[in-house]
């Protein structure tokens, strides 16, 4: 089903529900707001905002986004939805009355059949505006409202004992957000982080040319230059490597990551590196040049710094055992398609 984007309030389809919000990561607190809008309507449109709106209203600490452009879009259109709407956001925007947005933006621009948002929704100059001011708003006109209520955090994403504690000290809150994925991110948790987006965390990266360390003992390895990609936490993962744009290597390629500086070869200063080998398979140096997407299933252990190459070299073999039980028909579903 092709997806149709768009990038201004223009009148939807007839029989199309909105879904209106920032939908950083599509988790499964925003596919609850898409399944109330497909049992209400039988189109679908998620309407967001580009950029971010928090790349223009505080562009010293731009968010770091679990999802890339071309990720959401390639999610939403395997999720079967119709339309994305990317609302240009600026100061303009930003400065709107939640009148003049509700106006302008939903009545007489989208014109949809349903708006559907969650209960923490806000919008207009201030955030002044929330569900009870857009139902006001929404009163007089032919516009049904739906309230989706905040989606739990999933019972397997949980602590079985004590507070939500997790790797790296960190504390995870019980509610189900896009902040507490980038926290378990942040801490290398991606198995949780995939249990509440309901798929693996994926990065987006060119791959460049690197040491070619790698090559020399036996381990070669796709070396990743992200930029603003939330990257897990230091340390070694069980992975997918794909090439999304590429046919013949579109479908997922096991492998396994390392995130680090490569201690053993250098100092504690070195810059972080996403590092890349895969398994069973010497793609050489085609990837050069090339985006690539890594979705990550596990984490394996810490990045050590071991005595010897030989040493680094056995561990590595070890890994690469306990990661393929990992890499199953199970995990390779939860990738984003191509």
């Amino acid at each position: 089903m092709p997806l149709h984007v768009r990038h201004a309030a223009s009148a939807l389809p007839p029989g199309t529900a909105a879904c209106i919000g920032a939908f950083d990561g599509l988790h499964l607190g925003h596919r609850a707001l898409l399944a109330r809008a497909r049992a209400l309507a039988p189109r679908v449109a998620v309407v967001t905002f580009d950029p971010h709106p928090q790349k223009v209203l505080t562009p010293d600490r731009p968010p770091q986004l679990l999802l890339h452009p071309g990720q959401r879009e390639r999610l939403l259109r395997a999720l079967g939805i119709d339309d994305l709407v990317l609302l240009p956001f600026d100061h303009a925007m930003a400065a709107m009355e939640p009148a003049a947005f509700v106006q302008t933006q939903i009545v007489d621009g989208l014109r949809p059949t349903a708006v559907v948002v969650g209960e923490d929704f806000r919008f207009g100059a201030g955030r002044r505006g929330g569900v009870d001011e857009l139902a006001a708003l929404l009163e007089d006109t032919e516009i049904e409202l739906e309230v989706v209520p905040p989606v739990p955090l999933p019972a397997a994403a949980r602590e079985p004992d004590g507070p939500l504690g997790g790797p790296l000290g960190v504390q995870y809150s019980r509610k189900l957000g896009s902040t507490q994925i980038r926290a378990a991110i942040a801490a290398g948790a991606v198995e949780r982080a995939a249990i509440m987006l309901g798929r693996l965390h994926a990065v987006q990266g060119e791959v460049v040319v690197g040491d070619r360390r790698g090559r020399t003992i036996g381990v070669p390895t796709a070396n990743l230059r992200t930029t603003d990609a939330l990257v897990p936490a230091p340390g070694v993962y069980a992975t997918w490597l794909s090439v999304p744009d590429d046919p013949a290597l579109a479908e997922p390629l096991p492998s396994v990551a390392n995130i680090g500086t490569n201690p053993t070869f250098t100092s504690g200063t070195a810059p972080l590196r996403l590092e890349v080998h895969v398994l069973d398979r010497d793609l050489g140096e085609s990837l050069y040049g090339r985006t690539v997407e890594v979705s990550f299933v596990a984490r394996l252990r810490d990045e050590l710094k071991f005595p010897s190459v030989e040493a680094l070299v056995r561990r590595i073999a070890d890994d690469i055992v306990a990661a393929r039980p990992l890499l199953d028909d199970a995990s390779r579903a939860q990738v984003i398609p191509p």
